[in-house]
């Protein structure tokens, strides 16, 4: 899928390209200052094009308000952040602290010297954001905590600062902060690990986002920190390995069980020492424990992405479709959610069922592809049209109803496979499909998807042909069960919602959602006369019925701001 403007945008910042900085901001001015996202100031790589945002109209206090708590000042370039506070930037403790501004820091103590517990972002210390040794001395000195947790990770200032401020994080333990393996890998701290070790041999199998130790997402809210200052679902093993510490990690492996062995030699695609291992030790694999085989999925979602990585997990051995604990994702979920054609492609090779559905949102991995590609949006990278397509013709159902997805390129995947169903061919109109479709004697359900289809699409003598052939006007179809009403009244056709109600159609029926046509209408902003038809129609008693959602058409359309229509359904309504 093409990249979003605010994608290119961060990228072009991180490669400090000015010109290309200050085209896209010049075509998409709404990024500059847009809300509740990270400012644009706070990724400049340097000086000269933070001033130029701010010459295009970046705001200062945008900056301010995302410092407050100290977040992102580590990660700030420092002449940047001294820049931006000499523009005017407000400081805090926190944010002073992350900046490594030490002076300011000491006249905020000297003013208020609660302040060395202040909390900040996830009730974080100062400590927690100290940049630079100096500043960690100092927070000392006046009596900081050195182990202060903070309340959404529940994790030290060194667990915090090992990832953007690692000289930082070894002072601290070197003033007696508490050790971890995880801290031991990250430095390369042979002595650290053997004395961790001695005390507790178990601490060499621990995994970032494993209970008990290192718990992961949802578990004690935001999980441990480590998760984003070392990596997610990472053995020390793996910390040591990609910090360059080659010693260290041959001591860990050594130290490890043959288990462990296998799982991070598999995790960093070594192949040989993984496939001697499982062909040494038939059965271990199927020995290990489940959070261990959930690794497949963990390793297709988002925050780890290791194509190679789980291509050699498969072929050792671990089950193909074990979903992760967490939420239930399978591999395939999490690969589809992505994006990512690789993963796709290799968990179809290996077999991987396309019908599972998750048990929160009860969606295939088809489902979990259109919602991120469609909705979130969390993967512009990701090569959405080739999953798509990959997931269909490996069988995946799907609802021709879907279409269209508002993606051109989504629906031309769809487009070319509408034809094959009765309700896709009534969707884009062509009768001849669908009395083909239909067979001679057509049954209520197909009669239904067609007369489904014809009323999405708005294709009046369709409906009417449907109608005659004995087409039930309340017959629901779709994965969320609605009516032919529903779906003309929330693509705004007024020709088919007229003839669909004077044949009778229930303004009372009820979507899987509990939501009626008057809710779809108000949700889908139909044109004033079908909401005008639907309530003359008897839709006007339901315009406070509560749905699924805790919605009522009255609250939409006021979340809606149409205000035409919340005085519509007040008259209607008796003046309520």
């Amino acid at each position: 899928m093409p990249e979003s403007p605010r994608h290119q945008l961060d990228r072009a910042l991180a490669a400090d390209d000015l010109p290309r900085v200050e085209a896209l901001v010049q075509a998409h001015p709404e990024l500059l200052n847009a809300a509740r996202c990270r400012p644009l100031l706070l990724a400049a790589r340097s000086v000269s094009t933070a001033r130029r945002l701010l010459s295009l109209g970046a705001e200062v206090e945008a900056v301010s308000k995302w410092w407050s708590g100290g977040m992102g000042t580590v990660q700030a370039d420092p002449a940047v952040g001294r820049f931006l506070v000499d523009q005017g930037a407000r400081l805090t403790v926190h944010a002073a602290a992350g900046l490594g501004l030490v002076e300011p820091v000491s006249r905020m103590l000297d003013a208020d010297a609660s302040l060395i517990d202040a909390k900040g972002v996830d009730s974080c210390t100062p400590l927690h954001f100290a940049r630079n040794v100096e500043t960690a001395q100092l927070l000392l000195a006046r009596g900081a905590r050195i182990d202060a947790r903070d309340e959404d990770h529940w994790s030290t200032p060194a667990q915090w600062l090992i990832g953007d401020a690692p000289e930082v994080a070894r002072f601290l333990l070197s003033q007696g902060a508490s050790p971890d393996i995880f801290l031991a890998a990250a430095l390369g701290d042979r002595s650290l690990a053997e004395s961790l070790i001695r005390s507790d041999p178990g601490c060499v199998a621990h995994r970032i986002g494993r209970m008990p130790h290192f718990p992961p997402l949802g578990q004690g809210r935001g999980g441990t920190i480590y998760q984003w200052t070392l990596g997610f679902n990472s053995y020390p093993h793996q910390i040591a390995w990609k910090k360059g510490h080659q010693d260290l990690f041959d001591y860990l492996y050594e130290h490890s069980s043959t288990s462990i062995r296998l799982i991070v030699s598999c995790l960093l695609g070594r192949r040989t020492e993984a496939e001697a291992i499982a062909a040494a030790n038939p059965g271990l694999v199927a020995s290990l424990a489940p959070e261990e085989h959930e690794l497949v999925a963990r390793y297709c979602w988002e925050t780890n992405l290791d194509v190679e990585a789980v291509r050699l997990m498969l072929d050792v051995g671990f089950p193909l479709t074990h979903p992760e604990r967490s939420h239930g994702y399978t591999p395939l979920h999490n690969a589809a959610w992505a994006g990512n054609a690789e993963l796709v492609d290799l968990l179809l090779e290996r077999g991987h069922p396309v019908d599972i559905e998750d048990p929160g949102y009860h969606a295939t991995p088809l489902g979990y592809a259109l919602h991120d590609c469609l909705v979130e949006k969390r993967h512009p990278e990701g090569d959405f049209v080739h999953v798509v397509g990959a997931l269909l013709d490996a069988g995946s159902p799907w609802d021709a109803l879907d279409y269209p997805t508002g993606d051109p390129d989504i629906d031309e995947v769809f487009r070319s496979r509408l034809l094959t169903r009765i309700d896709g061919a009534a969707l884009l109109g062509d009768e001849t499909a669908v009395m083909r479709l239909l067979n001679e004697k057509p049954g209520s359900d197909s009669l239904s998807s067609a007369l489904a289809g014809a009323a999405k699409g708005g294709h009046l003598e369709l409906c009417r042909r449907l109608l005659e052939l004995g087409a039930p006007v309340d017959g629901v179809a779709g994965r969320d069960r609605l009516t032919p009403l529903m779906y003309a009244a929330a693509a705004s056709g007024l020709p088919v919602v007229s003839l669909l109600l004077q044949h009778g159609a229930s303004t009372a029926a009820k979507n899987r959602n509990g939501s009626s046509v008057l809710h779809l209408a108000v949700a889908n902003n139909a044109d004033l006369e079908i909401i005008r038809l639907l309530l003359d129609s008897g839709a006007g008693v339901h315009a406070d019925a509560v749905n699924a959602f805790g919605l009522t058409p009255r609250k939409l359309a006021e979340k809606a701001g149409r205000q035409e229509l919340v005085e519509l359904l007040r008259v209607f309504t008796g003046g309520a």
